[in-house]
């Protein structure tokens, strides 16, 4: 546990209330080469639909061009484009809960944003244009800004509300992020600017033997919480993946039981499967755990497979009261992320 005293800034978990959700629209000018937009429009339309009857959707576009290009897009589906808003900024990918700004309280209760080191995950993947884009949230809409010596990646951790924070150790404890960092320095950063004084670690997947190479395992594909003592975490009922990730599920969820909140007592887990398929287009079975939780929605992942039904069931028994909308990602995750890794909520 760390001291109280430490913490200047407080992240509420994402099912609080938010103000809008934030997208950075998909363009052909990335290293992802031409009919990247084409390929993954729909999803962003259907997102910024179902997210603005809740709250206000602001989108990160490229230029003019791709504005009245997003604008067009929104109006066939019928959108409010009042409850849709634009920041203009040139940008290298779409991720933006990693290279965006995590919006925190501060000790006056005043809304602030922080703004962490991204290093296109380990220097992987071009980002200079991604990493700023806190800043330039922060200059056009009057946000004041914090920034933050430790390189982290917004999938890469889960709050729960109520001090606990859930991450992978191969994610941000790693020489590719933070070479010089160790895990307590790290953690009192997490506290200060997150507001966090328990931890749970599980161990994760370096890159080089994990499907997710990339990321080197993000959290919010592996365990999210759903309410302040919930805990849900992904398995494979069939034991059909890889044998390195049946290993790496068995220890997390190892893990996960011997994790306490902050006083002291064990989450309840509950298990949400992967796909029963292999997603043709990743290569890999599909994780649903990728979810977004919106005011009124919650936006979660599905593939076309048979466990579509029984996880949307799962997911709608954790959140009462809002809609559970699937939206089909196989596109998407052909390029490594699902919902949640494009979505980053801006809390009131």
């Amino acid at each position: 546990m760390k001291s109280i005293e430490n913490i200047q800034f407080y992240m509420p978990a994402e099912w609080e209330e938010h103000e809008d959700t934030w997208l950075q629209w998909p363009h052909d000018k990335t290293h992802r080469g031409e009919r990247y937009k084409a390929k993954l429009n729909n999803i962003w339309v259907t997102m910024a639909k179902e997210l603005h009857y809740g709250e206000n959707v602001y989108i990160v576009v490229y230029n003019d061009e791709e504005r009245e290009y997003v604008q067009s897009k929104l109006n066939e589906a019928n959108v409010n484009l009042d409850k849709i808003h634009f920041l203009i900024q040139e940008t290298d990918d779409i991720w933006i809960r990693d290279n965006g700004p995590i919006f925190v309280k501060d000790r006056d209760n005043q809304l602030s944003l922080t703004h962490w080191i991204f290093n296109g995950w380990g220097n992987k993947c071009p980002y200079t244009n991604d990493a700023v884009v806190p800043s330039q949230i922060s200059k056009h809409y009057n946000i004041p800004k914090v920034d933050v010596d430790v390189c982290l990646e917004g999938g890469g951790i889960e709050v729960n509300g109520n001090g606990t924070l859930m991450a992978a150790k191969s994610s941000i404890i790693n020489e590719n992020r933070n070479p010089a960092l160790s895990q307590e320095e790290i953690e009192r950063a997490l506290t200060k600017y997150l507001g966090v004084t328990n931890f749970i670690w599980i161990t994760g997947i370096r890159g080089e033997d994990n499907y997710d190479e990339v990321t080197d395992f993000h959290i919010d594909a592996s365990a999210r919480f759903s309410n302040e003592t919930t805990i849900l975490y992904e398995y494979d009922p069939f034991g059909e993946s890889e044998a390195y990730l049946l290993e790496a599920h068995e220890l997390h969820y190892q893990q996960l039981q011997q994790a306490r909140n902050t006083d002291g007592k064990p989450f309840q887990l509950i298990p949400l499967p992967l796909t029963r398929k292999v997603v043709k287009e990743a290569n890999c079975k599909g994780s649903y755990l990728n979810f977004y939780i919106g005011n009124e929605v919650v936006l979660v992942p599905i593939y076309d497979d048979e466990h579509d039904k029984l996880a949307l069931q799962i997911i709608e028994g954790q959140f009462p009261g809002r809609r559970i909308v699937g939206i089909h990602v196989s596109e998407l995750y052909a390029y490594g992320g699902m919902i949640h890794c494009v979505t980053q909520q801006h809390i009131k």
